[in-house]
């Protein structure tokens, strides 16, 4: 790969261009979507992380080379000016649009979700606007319960009480009213709080539920679902801990 991107910058180097119609020709070889250097960048994900840096580079200086070149030779047929920079013309293509990369928090999501693959569960979505059904009386959370206080909510003014979900447990019950035992999926997704923005707490944050309903499930599988997770995700000497905690009914 090395070796190619090395002899696409001598063929730029000793590109020669005569007229308009050359000119032209050497865009569309060097810096059109079909050109060698779209698919150069294309294939960086493939190159082994050791290698990715020094291949970014070469990729970059093919890039700046051409770019060089064509703006040098355009000025020679009065395409361009070095004050005015390029002249607009809407009938030619597009210059190249060098793709981005993925959010840090879609990668995790991503990976999450590849881990539980792995062990059976399938992907549950649901809407991240909700009615006051699914987001807290099918979960036994009466109107008097405390948690719909300790869960500061962004309730909608309307009469369907409809609000911004707090947790993704309302795609569990939407997931029970429309399927059969055996359920194995997780629910990853944005849920909503109103509180106070600081460095550590937003009034928006991910959460993934997990919901395992079958015969003869234990405890113990959830234990080691936890272990199984928490080893795929930070390490295989990862440890974890369970805790009981006290959530009041009324």
């Amino acid at each position: 790969m090395f070796q190619k991107i090395e002899e696409l910058i001598l063929e730029v180097e000793n590109f020669k261009v005569e007229n308009r119609e050359e000119l032209e020709s050497f865009r569309l070889q060097y810096l059109s979507k079909k050109s060698p250097l779209t698919e150069l960048f294309a294939a960086m994900k493939t190159i082994a992380p050791e290698e990715r840096k020094n291949f970014g580079l070469k990729v970059n200086e093919l890039k700046n080379k051409a770019e060089e070149k064509f703006r040098s030779l355009a000025e020679n047929f009065g395409e361009v000016t070095k004050d005015s920079g390029p002249l607009l013309d809407p009938t030619l293509p597009a210059e190249p649009i060098v793709i981005g990369s993925r959010h840090p928090v879609s990668i995790i999501r991503n990976h999450i979700i590849e881990i539980f693959n792995r062990i059976g569960y399938a992907v549950a979505e649901g809407p991240e606007i909700e009615d006051d059904w699914h987001n807290f009386t099918a979960l036994n959370f009466p109107p008097e319960h405390p948690a719909r206080d300790m869960q500061d909510t962004f309730f909608m003014d309307d009469e369907w009480g409809m609000a911004l979900r707090t947790h993704t447990s309302s795609v569990q019950v939407r997931v029970m009213q429309n399927s059969k035992p055996p359920i194995r999926i997780i629910a990853p997704g944005r849920v909503y709080r109103n509180e106070a923005i600081s460095a550590r707490a937003h009034c928006l944050f991910h959460q993934v539920e997990g919901l395992y309903i079958d015969e003869n499930v234990s405890f113990a599988d959830l234990k080691q679902t936890l272990m199984y997770f928490a080893q795929e995700m930070f390490g295989s000497e990862t440890k974890i801990r369970l805790r009981r905690s006290y959530f009041p009914i009324y």
